[in-house]
């Protein structure tokens, strides 16, 4: 049995009043989603465990299977492993955006979406002027970079216990009542408004602004941690597998978990994204292999811009150019388990991620339909099946010959 997971993160939101008291999955027009609820179980199920705060570093190692009571230590530890930066006991990994603030406000937590290559030359510039023996910069992908901190016990246990403030939740906001709170805050506080100081003038961020694209004016530092542990796949299954994803968070997540990352060209983390190479390179791998995560930023990254018609849009293009040639690919094969998911909700209204429970749809051999009609949060609510303990929702997926509606298996009403 083959298992694929199309994520589209951050997909699930609110009703609108702009969309007539419909959400971005209500009002978009999905009939592949659709048709894979119509063939198979639809309900919902809880990414975000109590406890946790809603971000896609918890929604994702839940839908990949990891239970993150147990196995999260942070965000930025698990990009640094997609990195192939290997963090000793002294250190820690701070995620670090390239964002663009005004005297008072977080303007954008993007830059602009700066592009990579802009990016890794401000990283370099940031090295060259503030690195050392106990902190290294590490570039990432567009706005998303790292930030290694080598430190004594104490403060590692001070530093990982900080409040860091993730920048996508204050986007129009005062920014410094958001700065870091604890021990050691000020150290990173620090770090962060001398980044303001040397990267104003740089020639990249002029060049910028005389394009008429906010500069990057700052570094914010959150998302931090040691070294994760986690088992993989084929430990935990028996199976091989891969993840495609333009965002070093959830492949960090898949290389941890043992399966390949699998790189594609043009693979944005935004609405331009290479889709039909992301979905080449899934159903090419699942010839070779037992398990592919396909995991789609676009929905959510419209959300954190508060823009109802471009998240529609997003949901669109998942919907036609990702889930309708993956169950295609499905109902030719016949040995393919799919399973629709996002990892949190994403709110537009209020530009941000949220907790709660969000819809899955699960097609394929052994899946037992429960006659629901159309993927939306509404229709998932209906349908009165909930996965409470998100986290098994993929496992069950995996594991089991028959999934029925009701009663044996963790996908019970409760």
């Amino acid at each position: 049995m083959k298992s694929l997971v199309l994520l589209g993160d951050g997909m699930a939101d609110f009703p609108l009043a702009e969309l007539g008291d419909k959400t971005a999955l209500e009002a978009a027009h999905t009939p592949a989603m659709d048709a894979v609820v119509q063939q198979g179980l639809f309900g919902q199920f809880m990414p975000i465990p109590e406890g946790f705060a809603p971000g896609s570093d918890i929604g994702n190692l839940s839908v990949f299977g990891f239970d993150p009571s147990k196995s999260f230590t942070g965000r930025a530890p698990l990009e640094a492993v997609n990195q192939g930066i290997e963090l000793g006991d002294d250190q820690l990994a701070f995620r670090c955006n390239l964002v663009t603030l005004n005297n008072l406000e977080m303007i954008d937590f993007t830059a602009d979406h700066i592009s990579n290559a802009e990016a890794e030359i401000l990283i370099q510039f940031l090295n060259d002027e503030m690195s050392g023996d106990t902190l290294q910069f590490h570039p990432g992908v567009g706005y998303r970079h790292l930030m290694v901190l080598t430190v004594s016990p104490e403060e590692k246990k001070a530093f990982a216990e900080l409040a860091c403030t993730p920048p996508h939740d204050i986007t129009n906001q005062e920014y410094r009542p958001h700065f870091p709170k604890g021990e050691t805050a000020q150290t990173v506080i620090d770090l962060m408004e001398h980044s303001q100081k040397i990267l104003s003038e740089h020639a990249v961020n002029q060049q910028r602004t005389s394009n008429g694209k906010s500069p990057a004016t700052s570094i914010w530092l959150w998302g931090q941690g040691g070294a994760p542990q986690m088992d993989t796949y084929e430990d935990l299954y028996g199976i091989t597998g891969g993840v495609i994803s333009a965002v070093d968070l959830v492949n960090g997540i898949g290389r941890r978990a043992g399966l390949e990352v699998i790189p594609v060209e043009g693979a944005t983390g935004y609405v331009d994204t290479n889709y039909e190479g992301k979905v080449d390179a899934a159903l090419d791998a699942l010839t070779r292999s037992d398990f592919v995560y396909l995991h789609i930023e676009a929905p959510d990254e419209a959300a954190h811009e508060g823009d109802a018609a471009l998240k529609i849009r997003a949901i669109e293009d998942f919907d036609t150019k990702v889930v309708k040639p993956c169950y295609d690919y499905a109902c030719e094969k016949g040995d393919v388990r799919i399973v629709i998911a996002p990892d949190h909700i994403t709110s537009i209204a209020s530009r941000t991620h949220a907790g709660g429970p969000v819809p899955f749809a699960l097609y394929g051999p052994g899946v037992e339909c429960n006659g629901m009609s159309a993927y939306d949060e509404t229709q998932a609510a209906r349908a009165g099946l909930l996965f409470e303990r998100g986290h098994e929702l993929i496992p069950t997926m995996i594991q089991q010959e028959t999934i029925q509606a009701l009663g044996k298996t963790q996908a019970t009403s409760q």
